[in-house]
């Protein structure tokens, strides 16, 4: 065999190791990290937030604007309804910026929902992720799929939380803020026609989120408002004026405001442990507005 032909064999075998180590790479760590990489120098995270939306006009109305924003969509759940996803792919497929959701009650494998957000919002067979944006860390949570101790969503949330809140060495750069997205609530106002607190999920994430210390903020819907505060010790936003409307305003329960609304978050996480959540309205007003602050601020 000539020296030409052992050089050249030199160089595919180069190339066919450095193909394995990537393939290999890919296998062990998996998509469990879905990472998007802020623009040198950007200090603040921007994300769209709404749940319980369907495919009336209000809702319709509510997805342009999403689009228009450009900002990256976090979906809280409860999309379609009873609608098909064809009666909205002309709002959905506008936003073509990065987008994903947790599962809602209306999401079941009986409706056409699920397989629209496996195609539309990247969701994995489990319903459970995380999303990592800039210097923000999302951990979405299936309501409806076992999450006590001992559970295979259990286990990931608590992976993610060490992972995320820095209690384990990884590859993930500084973290700002964490946010826990999920459809029930584990806080909220109490609604007429509505849905009160998942008393067994609170007592899941709470003591995750203690573990983070104040740079949480848990993002919750299924019932049709707004609200945002405060409770309890913890930062709370529920985002449910998607669009499905139909629920009347009751006790504050300790949020410092709620309306019913119709409107999407804008949520801004900034990276000196500030943050703020604006309600949009439907006309592109700001109708209402919090602002969090982290333990480390």
């Amino acid at each position: 065999m000539t020296t030409t032909m052992l050089r050249k064999l030199d160089k595919i075998t180069i190339v066919l190791s450095l193909i394995a180590i990537l393939f290999l790479s890919a296998y062990v760590y998996g998509p469990s990290v879905s990472a998007s990489v802020a623009p040198q120098g950007e200090t603040s995270t921007t994300i769209a937030v709404l749940g319980d939306i369907g495919c009336k006009s209000t809702a319709k109305t509510n997805l342009n604007n999403i689009a228009k924003s450009g900002d990256k969509y976090l979906g809280l759940g409860d999309y379609l309804y009873n609608c098909s996803g064809s009666d909205v792919s002309k709002q959905w497929n506008a936003i073509r910026q990065e987008k994903h959701g947790v599962v809602g009650n209306h999401d079941d494998e009986k409706s056409s929902s699920m397989n629209w957000m496996r195609n539309n919002l990247g969701l994995g067979l489990n319903g459970w992720f995380s999303w990592k944006i800039n210097d923000v860390a999302i951990i979405g949570v299936n309501t409806y799929k076992d999450f006590d101790e001992g559970s295979a969503q259990h286990a990931y949330l608590e992976r993610k939380t060490a992972q995320f809140c820095g209690r384990e060495d990884s590859t993930t750069s500084p973290i700002s803020w964490v946010i826990y997205a999920m459809h029930e609530p584990i806080q909220t106002p109490s609604v007429g026609g509505g849905h009160g607190l998942n008393k067994p999920l609170r007592n899941v994430i709470e003591p995750l989120a203690e573990k983070c210390g104040n740079n949480v903020i848990i993002l919750e819907a299924h019932n049709h408002i707004t609200a945002f505060g405060n409770v309890q010790g913890n930062n709370h936003a529920m985002c449910g004026g998607g669009g499905q409307g139909g629920d009347s305003l009751g006790n504050a329960n300790g949020f410092e405001f709620q309306t019913t609304t119709f409107g999407y978050c804008k949520l801004t996480l900034n990276n000196d442990g500030t943050a703020e959540v604006q309600l949009i309205a439907t006309d592109g007003s700001v109708k209402g507005s919090h602002t969090y602050t982290s333990s480390s601020n």
